[in-house]
């Protein structure tokens, strides 16, 4: 199902009118703070949509970040920053008369560098270790030594003291945390009702906390594209699989969408996401 919302969204069409788009500065470089405006009139043009977070262009590096929204009655104030050079357009979409289109304005980023920088070189000469500063070097290198063995003196006495272990107190084995969201993730798939919206934000936490355990490193508190680009750089998952779950999170997330599923609908919904990236 997701599939079929990631294609409605990259359908391609005809605008007839389209809102005004302006940035103040002429010219822009690579970490510029800038301000995008958008303003439209009339009842025509509907679901001007704008999200924040950060963009990837080459699925490695963010190429920008839109770091505050301001939404008028006409009107989206935002603040975007650049960290590479090149031309770009905005993830800004509006419909009018029910078709859906995207922005066109190209927003050209210079770099700073002009390719005459030279190379750092060295102003001081390095320490030469001579007189005094050769008998402090020794006699820090004497005292580490002196403090790594006994340091070492110790551990070897610790470990050959016998240790009484009380089964009582030992404490019961803890449950991994990504199976406790699984099993969470289960159950709200028992529910009576299932929300759309809600069952995307179980999937998208239980694939962070499993992909943090396989990977061995925290990445809960990522984006869905920041976590969606560490998995196209250490696994194998195809790239369009990638991009279309990135498609079908933003979607959801970051619209009012109370969509309520049915249990068949949403069991499949997860079948498709756990074969593509669980196997």
């Amino acid at each position: 199902m997701y599939k079929l919302v990631i294609l409605f969204l990259t359908l391609n069409t005809f605008l007839f009118a389209s809102p005004k788009e302006t940035i103040p500065k002429e010219k822009i470089y690579v970490g510029d703070l800038i301000q995008y405006d958008i303003e439209w009139e009339g009842s025509e043009i509907t679901d001007v949509n704008l999200s924040e977070g950060k963009f990837y262009e080459n699925n490695t590096l963010p190429s920008f970040e839109i770091q505050s929204i301001i939404k008028e009655q006409n009107k989206i104030t935002a603040s975007i920053i650049f960290f590479t050079p090149g031309d770009f357009f905005l993830p800004t979409s509006w419909k009018e008369q029910g078709i859906e289109t995207h922005s066109k304005l190209k927003i050209s980023v210079l770099s700073n560098l002009t390719g005459n920088e030279t190379e750092i070189e060295d102003i001081d000469p390095p320490i030469l270790f001579s007189g005094p500063y050769l008998f402090r070097l020794i006699g820090l290198i004497l005292f580490t030594c002196f403090n790594l063995y006994l340091i070492y003196a110790l551990y070897l006495y610790w470990k050959s003291k016998p240790k009484i272990i009380d089964a009582i107190w030992e404490k019961n084995p803890k449950l991994l945390e990504s199976t406790k969201r699984l099993h969470n993730l289960e159950q709200y798939l028992q529910s009576e009702t299932i929300t759309e919206k809600e069952l995307t934000f179980r999937i998208s936490e239980y694939l962070k906390e499993i992909y943090s355990e396989k990977l061995e490193e925290n990445l809960l508190g990522l984006t869905d594209s920041e976590f969606l680009a560490v998995l196209y750089d250490k696994t194998h998952i195809p790239d369009r699989t990638i991009r279309e779950l990135r498609l079908y999170f933003r979607s959801l997330k970051y619209d009012r969408n109370t969509k309520i599923l049915s249990k068949e609908d949403a069991e499949k919904i997860w079948k498709e996401i756990k074969q593509d990236f669980l196997g």
